[in-house]
């Protein structure tokens, strides 16, 4: 029985135990797209036959179509369809601390960090952060690759970016490159990309990628430790364990890929030199095969325009490998002279063009999927993507742009490998100021718009491809602990630039309100600085000796001990703080001559103040002397006589008249003298001076309330409008006083809107209505009826205005003798003159031909032509209310009541004065108060 159970055991008998079968050996093939045929297969249902039958089918006809890496059409390399992956071959444009940026194949633009260089030079940094060592130490990319240097990279990774656009990143790590090459596959005349990853006493060892191979490079340059270089195997030793290369430019640029090489689809590489056979001649391009069985394009862009006629089918070419698409294995070519032997050195030519706007382009072929072609003034070509031919959020239409026989663009960029500018037909972006880190000056004023607040400051974007960064200290006069409460993301706001660097496309700006509303010169340059100049900087270190202060463009100075303070001291660290903007404003004392340009710190800096004679004229407010300096947007820099001392006449102090402020501005130069102006404003950081006459009456000593405490309810004071707002306006007084006139105390009108009615910098008189004791804050009446002054007075500033008019035409026409200016100066206020009706405008504006003004726009607005026939070619008499010398315009009125003979002569200040009120009324003339 237990022989029974042993041989048959409970459960029946095992079964027989199977020998395992062998495995079948997979056959390699080069072509991936081909189908193995189908074996007969067992029958499922017979509800089924027919749609296997039908499966078969499109089986069989897809697998008929893909026959290797067969093209059928042509187009050029869009980022959208690019793939993680690609090799490609690329060219050194620009190269910073951490990034270098690649020129790809058809303009795309693509972003190496250096991490993505070599494993040796991988290595070097991690064991410089490992041991916190400088990484100032470690050689810069700049000595790794060149710019125009050609070398083989891969895409690594497609990531959108915040703003939404796709990063491009590269590698040209050999073994990320090289990585579908083995040591069997090496032979003799192969060209490889690789890195130098050591220096022996011989040569070099290069990294080729290439597992379980060493290459040998003897020592013919002077390479470093990560080099990137393409050479030429010369000999492989040892089945491919042993290579010995060579870096022969004129060998390397003829080596032409073979048949017998073994090249397949999964090892093709950008940069070989093949011989192609032209298969297809298309609108777009061409097809050739090469290398026997395999197929290419070459796009429009890569075809050399000189050899354009004689292209034909069956034509033998010399083509360089571009990029090899691994999902779809399609292979892209160029026969760019530049890029074939034997002139395919390292490129090096390069466009200082970006950013330029041309007229008069003339489109010269339009490739539908692709972009156009255009051709410049000057015969140069560039290259517009499809993208770039409209606005984003408009519809593409290619026949509307076909129509225009010439277009007006802007070069963006270059390509390197193509040769090609890349321009845009976008008007948002042919009309931007800011295109580029170039358009942007240290130290101007610029708008921004924040994007981010980090541990580090903010970031803050100005357009599209122009971002910035406020370092934490600049984010105000003082350092924020909780910024975050005081910006927001998607605030628009005013900064000052505090350097461009243009090579690794960094902007530093602040928000420090002393430096964004100062109304000092910047100081950019050390050429700048001359002993007696006036800067206002920030302090960037505190020393036992001294301060040093930065102010723009990383220029610096520095401020000793004895010129900190006038109080004994010996701690400068408790007087001050880093960032800190100095509280008086810096003058320069000495700085070197030419043989110290080299010095760190070639600026010394004293403390500004005045002589003791000029302090005294001013606190006396008695009336200087000053001569223009320089002007910009805020008004006059100029020079009181005879300390020279520097001090600022804002454009609205002018005149009292805002409308005679902007013609002061414009007809005054630098060298002119301007006298009898009185100091506004004096403080630490700066002197200001005001030309207003009826203010100058007003700070007369004993003519105005001095102080808060002197002010009471009912007081009448000359003051000018400082700001509007949806509330009220605040307007300004002498002795830094500043009042609120609310919106119900604005007019005796009613009022919706407060942007109207006043001006900023208009001369306004004002009553006190209230007093707030505790917060020092007054409101004021700007009603009319509070503040009237006597009829006479308001002559008076009418003839004042006039004669302020009458000045600025002389001073222009002296300046320039031009007939525009000498007609105009030919004519007054008042003037009657005989006129033919010109045409009627769309506002109601009549234009009027003198010949006596035959360079002169005369225009009768519709207020003025009232029962007047204005019948075109009819004669009238016109009485001139306007001469604008800016816009060259005369404003004239066709009313009977100006033109007509008057019964009884008036004084002049009658006539003036009536025909001032009928101007007042007109559309186009500003009130004065």
């Amino acid at each position: 029985m237990a022989s029974i159970e042993e041989d048959f055991p409970r459960g029946g008998s095992d079964s027989k135990a199977s020998k395992p079968k062998a495995v079948k050996p997979c056959v390699e093939v080069d072509n991936l797209f081909e189908v193995t045929p189908v074996g007969t297969k067992k029958k499922r249902k017979a509800d089924n036959k027919q749609e296997d039958k039908e499966k078969g089918k499109a089986w069989k006809t897809e697998a008929d179509g893909l026959k290797l890496n067969a093209a059928t059409s042509v187009d050029i390399l869009h980022l959208k369809n690019l793939k993680v992956g690609t090799v490609m071959l690329g060219s050194v444009k620009e190269i910073s601390d951490f990034e270098v940026v690649l020129g790809l194949p058809n303009g795309l633009k693509g972003y190496l960090p250096i991490s993505g260089i070599c494993d040796a030079y991988n290595k070097i940094l991690s064991e410089k952060v490992d041991t916190g060592d400088d990484l100032e130490d470690v050689v810069s990319p700049s000595h790794l690759l060149a710019p125009g240097l050609l070398v083989r990279c891969i895409v690594s990774s497609l990531e959108p970016s915040k703003e939404g656009f796709i990063s491009l990143k590269v590698s040209v790590n050999p073994k990320e490159v090289n990585k579908e090459l083995s040591s069997s596959f090496l032979k003799a005349g192969m060209t490889l990309g690789g890195c130098v990853e050591s220096v022996e006493d011989h040569g070099f060892l290069i990294d080729i990628g290439v597992k379980g191979t060493k290459a040998f490079l003897p020592k013919e340059t002077k390479t470093g430790v990560g080099q990137y270089v393409t050479a030429l195997l010369e000999e492989v030793q040892s089945s491919g364990r042993v290579a010995r290369l060579s870096l022969d430019p004129s060998a390397i640029a003829q080596a032409c890929a073979e048949i017998q090489h073994g090249w397949t689809l999964g090892s093709l590489l950008p940069g070989l030199l093949v011989q192609a056979h032209i298969k297809k001649v298309t609108a777009h391009g061409l097809i050739v095969t090469f290398l026997s069985s395999y197929t290419g394009t070459v796009d429009f862009m890569h075809i050399d325009p000189d050899k354009l006629s004689t292209y034909a089918v069956g034509n033998k070419v010399n083509a360089r490998i571009l990029y090899v698409e691994p999902s779809s294995r399609l292979v892209g070519l160029s026969l760019r002279s530049h890029l074939l032997p034997p002139s395919s050195d390292v490129l090096n030519r390069l466009s200082a063009r970006t950013g330029e706007v041309l007229h008069g382009c003339r489109m010269t072929s339009v490739h539908h999927h692709s972009g156009a072609l255009i051709e410049l003034p000057d015969g140069a070509v560039a290259f517009v993507h499809k993208n770039q031919m409209k606005e984003p959020k408009e519809e593409f239409n290619m026949n509307r742009q076909l129509a225009q026989p010439e277009h007006t663009l802007r070069i963006m960029d270059y390509s390197p490998l193509e040769q090609m500018h890349l321009a845009t037909l976008r008007k948002s972006i042919i009309n931007a100021t800011f295109f580029s880190y170039s358009d942007i000056r240290v130290g101007q004023l610029i708008e921004g718009t924040v994007q981010g607040l980090e541990r580090y400051g903010m970031h803050v974007k100005i357009s599209d491809h122009i971002k910035g960064l406020v370092p934490r200290i600049h984010l105000a006069d003082v350092v924020l602990s909780n910024p975050e409460k005081k910006f927001k993301e998607g605030m628009r706001l005013m900064f000052r630039v505090l350097s461009v660097d243009l090579l690794n496309k960094k902007l530093v700006l602040t928000r420090k309100k002393a430096l964004v509303e100062s109304q000092l010169p910047v100081l950019t340059t050390y050429a700048d600085a001359r002993p007696g100049l006036v800067f206002l900087g920030f302090i960037v270190c505190i020393k036992d000796f001294g301060c040093i202060v930065r102010f723009y463009g990383g220029i610096k100075g520095l401020v000793p001990m004895e010129e900190l303070t006038t109080e004994p001291t010996i701690n400068a660290q408790g007087l001050f703080y880093i960032g800190q903007v100095s509280a008086q404003p810096c003058a320069v004392a000495c700085f070197p001559g030419s043989g110290q340009k080299n010095v760190p710190l070639p600026l010394t800096f004293t403390c500004c103040s005045l002589p003791q004679a000029g302090k005294e004229r001013l606190e006396k407010l008695s009336k200087v002397e000053a001569v223009v300096l320089r002007k910009d947007r805020t008004g006059l820099e100029v020079s009181i006589l005879p300390e020279e001392v520097p001090a600022l006449i804002p454009t609205e102090h002018l005149s009292d008249h805002v409308t005679n402020c902007p013609l002061l501005w414009a007809a005054l130069q630098e060298g002119d003298t301007i006298s009898d102006a009185v100091c506004l404003r004096k403080n630490k950081q700066s002197i200001t001076l005001s030309k207003k006459p009826l203010l100058m009456a007003a700070l007369e000593p004993g003519a105005m309330v001095t102080a808060f405490s002197e002010l009471r309810v009912g007081v009448i004071m000359l003051g000018w409008v400082k700001s509007i707002m949806h509330f009220g306006v605040f307007v300004d007084f002498p002795h830094g006083l500043c009042g609120l006139a609310p919106k119900a105390a604005m007019s005796d009108k009613f009022i919706t809107d407060t942007a109207g009615v006043f001006q900023v910098g208009q001369t306004v008189l004002a009553k006190v209505t209230n007093l707030d004791e505790e917060k020092h804050r007054f409101l004021v009446s700007l009603k009319v009826s509070d503040v009237s002054s006597a009829e006479g007075d308001a002559q008076a500033r009418l003839i004042q205005g006039q004669r302020e008019r009458r000045a600025i035409l002389d001073m222009m026409t002296s300046r320039g003798d031009t007939d525009l200016l000498q007609q105009l100066s030919s004519i007054s206020l008042g003037d009657k003159l005989k006129m033919t009706v010109g045409e009627t405008k769309e506002d109601g504006s009549v234009s009027l031909i003198s010949d006596q003004l035959c360079s002169v726009t005369v225009l009768a607005s519709k207020y003025h032509t009232t029962d007047v026939n204005t019948t075109p070619g009819h004669q009238v008499s016109a009485a001139v209310l306007h001469v604008d010398p800016v816009t060259s315009q005369v404003h004239v009125s066709l009313l009977p009541k100006l033109t007509g003979k008057k019964k009884k002569v008036c004084d002049e200040k009658s006539i003036l004065n009536t025909q001032m009120k009928t101007l007042l009324s007109s559309q186009w003339a500003t009130p004065v108060t």
